[in-house]
């Protein structure tokens, strides 16, 4: 017997044995997926200098303009991007509640060492103790999926973290087959340029002051050099860029001493600096 699929924004019907419809659990797995790269993404967004001042685009004091780009190049920390961090709050809140949502309903005893080195207590503390990070919290709940889609609460799961995945998402969205290019700043004009790959000249949708493309991806690139990211990540977010560029290749790069490891993530899988991997691949 089928009934309605309890998730208030779906329409479908399933059978009277799941929880929510298959369609909506797939659909949950794959935001949940998407969120190492999501937050990859709001990363480069709340460290874009130009775009995220507190001064609304205009020069202050103590900064400089660079007078072959046109941008402002600030001296004080970089600001944040009030529209990212708030999609990174919503996510992070959305992500911590689920994992306590399972936690709390865990039974399973142990660890009763406070410390050791014994395989069971040291799974048991691994699973009930996720990082702090929106890629850890991620993947615990994809590896306790089945404990999440048989939550006699999972349609609210379902509609809170699509939610939060989509806010994420227009936080950092850009229109499709562009670059984001900074603000204009000319005569004060703060709005975003976007520039289609292979142009030479950008002029802005509001004034119509035209900016140079190349310099203009230059100083972008330039921002991001000291992020870190695994191979897969940097792979993602430069694909615009370098459509060729893959992780294997940054992985084969590592492999032959082109570039070296800056650290791991909580995973174990080795960083690297986007500024190392974009002298090669430029």
């Amino acid at each position: 017997m089928s009934r309605p699929c309890p998730v208030p924004t779906c329409t479908r019907t399933m059978p009277g044995n799941l929880t929510v419809c298959r369609a909506c659990s797939t659909g949950l797995l794959r935001d949940l997926t998407d969120v190492p790269s999501l937050d990859l993404h709001l990363d480069l967004a709340l460290t874009r200098q130009a775009k995220l001042g507190t001064s609304g685009g205009r020069a202050e004091a103590s900064d400089e303009i660079d007078p072959e780009v046109g941008l402002t190049l600030r001296r004080t920390p970089l600001p944040w991007d009030q529209r990212a961090r708030e999609a990174r709050d919503v996510l992070r809140s959305a992500l911590v509640g689920w994992v306590r949502v399972l936690l709390a309903d865990d039974e399973r005893p142990g660890p009763t060492c406070q410390a050791c080195d014994h395989p069971s207590c040291v799974w048991i503390a691994a699973s009930r103790t996720p990082t702090d990070t929106l890629p850890a919290l991620a993947r615990w709940l994809i590896q306790q999926r089945r404990a999440l889609l048989a939550h006699p609460a999972v349609e609210e799961a379902v509609d809170e973290l699509a939610d939060a995945v989509r806010q994420a998402r227009r936080a950092i969205d850009r229109p499709a087959a562009t670059w984001y290019a900074g603000p204009c700043g000319v005569r004060d004009c703060t709005a975003d340029l976007y520039a289609r790959h292979g142009v030479r000249t950008i002029r802005c949708h509001t004034c119509r002051a035209a900016h140079d493309a190349a310099a203009r991806e230059e100083w972008l690139l330039d921002q991001v050099a000291d992020v870190l990211g695994t191979a897969a990540e940097i792979a993602r977010a430069l694909h615009g860029f370098h459509d060729r560029l893959t992780p294997a290749m940054i992985r084969g790069y590592a492999h032959r001493g082109r570039i070296t490891a800056k650290g791991e993530n909580e995973l174990g899988r080795p960083l690297y600096r986007v500024g190392d991997v974009l002298d090669l691949v430029l």
